[in-house]
């Protein structure tokens, strides 16, 4: 009898073992950004919650996960662009994986939180571990820090043959004012994409993915109101190629509205804010022109319209690309992709058509004044 016992006994513990084997992490991707006041924040996504580890040793930080496997698809090194660290590496040793951030400064474990996220069976989200380095938090947002481009190298996608600077394309100032939206030519820029994830939201959505959508759905709403639409991006990838300037990037979408001849430039984003509850939509303008303001109070009315949510107005800005496109131009920042309540309601279809229309039945009244 105690033998059988015995053997029921070990049984079990192999079992037991199997199936935690079986049920251990695997690293499947990671994902850094910076938000608007400065807090540099990393993703780890895995195939199975678990535990964590998160050390500092004077300007180093390690986030380990034990008995996780890495996946074939993670870079083990990556560029970071921010003033807190350069670089990161992925490496899986000792039964772990490590993942090393060598920072700018030395750093105190208390200005560094964490947290865990379940999967989300609704958007499909893996489990996923966050991490903010708050060392050099600002107390006022600033829109000089939020973009998560890679610092990448120079590339000779988009340049002109032999000399490795960007093929001048020349700015297209004979745009059309009025006379209704038929017939207009529109550029759509889906903000951020291929190796710049933008804005990261508390469940681990990247902004690039939502404004594509969005950009997808408002480029059938205006074909079918009769205008012609070009896209700067339409899957997932950097407009100017991999590894290049952030300028090279951005000029990259203007030159798009130059050489289609564009009347307007609308460029998709989503806002993020420390305070997670704030939320709300925003539209900026440059004041190059005598009508990027009126297209930037028609598509605003609009999206406040159709969604009810905060309005913080028509602000000026110099973003970049709605500075340097030569037709008149705006960026929409619809909703916070850091407030809880709008992540989840960014990434439904629902909420993506409703203001994908806003957004063009504000061009067609800007084209009808």
């Amino acid at each position: 009898m105690r033998r059988k016992i015995f053997a029921l006994f070990v049984l079990s513990v192999c079992l037991f073992a199997t199936l935690t084997a079986s049920a251990a992490a695997t690293v499947t991707d990671v994902n850094w950004g910076v938000n608007q006041y400065n807090v540099l924040r990393f993703v780890v996504d895995l195939t199975e919650s678990s535990r964590y580890n998160i050390d500092v040793d004077g300007n180093q930080l390690y986030i380990r996960v034990p008995g996780a496997g890495l996946g074939s698809k993670v870079a083990r090194r990556s560029t970071i662009k921010s003033d807190l660290a350069k670089s990161m590496s992925v490496q899986r040793d000792n039964g772990r994986v490590t993942i090393r951030i060598p920072m700018e400064k030395r750093i105190r474990r208390s200005e560094v939180h964490s947290f865990m996220l379940r999967q989300d069976p609704r958007t499909g989200r893996p489990p996923r571990i966050v991490i903010d380095v708050e060392s050099n938090k600002k107390s006022v947002a600033s829109k000089s820090y939020g973009a998560t481009s890679v610092n990448r190298r120079p590339t000779p996608a988009g340049t002109q043959k032999g000399n490795g600077s960007p093929a001048a394309v020349p700015a297209y100032t004979n745009y059309k004012v009025g006379g209704g939206l038929s017939g207009k030519t529109v550029t759509i820029d889906p903000g951020h994409g291929g190796s710049d994830p933008g804005a990261i939201g508390l469940k681990g959505n990247k902004e690039k993915t939502s404004a594509l959508a969005i950009s997808n759905y408002l480029c059938s709403y205006l074909e079918q109101a009769g205008a012609k639409v070009t896209m700067t991006r339409t899957t997932d990838v950097d407009v100017y190629g991999p590894y290049a300037s952030g300028r090279d990037e951005l000029q990259a979408r203007c030159d798009v509205a130059s050489r289609s001849k564009a009347d307007v430039f609308v460029s998709i984003h989503h806002n993020a804010n420390n305070n997670r509850s704030v939320g709300g939509l925003a539209t900026y303008y440059y004041p190059k022109t005598n009508y990027d303001a009126r297209l930037a109070r028609c598509v605003q009315t609009r999206m406040v319209n159709a969604t009810r949510m905060n309005n913080y107005g028509t602000p000026q800005a110099d973003f970049y690309v709605i500075k340097r496109s030569s037709m008149p131009a705006v960026l929409c920042e619809v909703g916070f992709i850091s407030n809880q309540r709008e992540e989840e309601l960014i990434n439904t279809p629902w909420f993506q058509k409703t203001v994908a229309k806003a957004i063009c039945d504000g061009i067609a009244d800007y084209f009808s004044n």
